[in-house]
């Protein structure tokens, strides 16, 4: 809101000068300079005057070359004075100008390196949540985040092509990581699923039990087994977990050597 009524001044302020500027280019274009062609329509009647005419013509003569000189001078003055404040207005628009356009400028540059600012720390919040919360989904990004999301996706588009950040998609779900935290996109596929709290204490029970079974693991997370059924399933989908063949009884499950590896390796329950 500071930004837009501070954008709001700047440009109110420039038209204000630059409309200043205009009125002087319309005024030193009129002039006041309407004075001087009369003085000089009145001069050839001195010229038309005869030598020759009698006293009193002359008289009469005299008072009139003493009025149109008195005229004639007061139109030079005022042409004068009429320059004078043509000048006067043609130093005002160009001042006018100038500071307007300065105005226009400052302002632009002004609000243009604090729009930078404000970007800079926008993608830096997101970055630094990021490198805090590797394989943080997009929706849970922008919850922390606060800001619009087409707004974060705008950042999110930048930052990953200056290769700051990479995605995984998981179905319809986008995952964010730093490029340093792996390469191997099961282990991101794994911290990704594991931001779940339902799959992390899933996880989590196996890690510390080895091989479990779903109806153990849904009485000591009190979670419907239905749901840990629905989990575990996707699970042993992608490797994660796999299955013990015991005849007549539940299988149990435990983790893969490559996801306990991970899990101990990169810390991914802690997170």
């Amino acid at each position: 809101m500071n930004r837009r009524i501070t954008k709001h001044i700047l440009v109110g302020l420039s038209l204000i000068l630059l409309s200043w500027g205009i009125l002087g280019v319309v005024l030193s274009g009129v002039g006041f300079g309407g004075v001087e062609p009369m003085a000089q329509d009145l001069s050839p009647s001195l010229s038309s005057q005869d030598g020759t005419a009698q006293l009193e013509a002359l008289s009469i003569w005299i008072g009139r070359s003493t009025i149109i000189e008195n005229i004639s001078i007061d139109a030079e003055l005022f042409t004068w004075n009429s320059g004078g404040t043509n000048l006067a207005w043609s130093d005002a628009l160009f001042t006018a100008i100038d500071i307007g356009c300065f105005a226009i400028v400052i302002g632009t540059v002004s609000v243009g390196r604090r729009e930078d600012r404000r970007l800079q720390k926008l993608r830096d919040r997101v970055l630094g949540e990021v490198t805090t919360n590797p394989g943080i989904h997009l929706r849970e990004l922008h919850r922390i985040i606060g800001c619009a999301m087409g707004a974060l996706q705008y950042h999110l588009r930048f930052l990953e092509q200056d290769g700051h950040v990479i995605s995984l998609r998981n179905g319809n779900v986008r995952h964010i990581f730093t490029p340093d935290y792996s390469s191997d996109e099961k282990v991101m596929l794994l911290t990704a699923l594991a931001r779940n709290p339902t799959v992390g204490s899933i996880l989590s029970e196996c890690a510390a039990n080895g091989q479990t079974t779903q109806a153990v693991i849904s009485r000591t997370l009190d979670v419907d087994k239905s749901l840990i059924s629905y989990y575990i399933s996707s699970l042993l989908d992608a490797d994660i977990l796999r299955s013990v063949k015991v005849f007549g009884r539940e299988k149990p499950v435990l983790l893969t050597d490559w996801a306990r590896s991970a899990i101990d390796c990169q810390g991914i329950l802690v997170h």
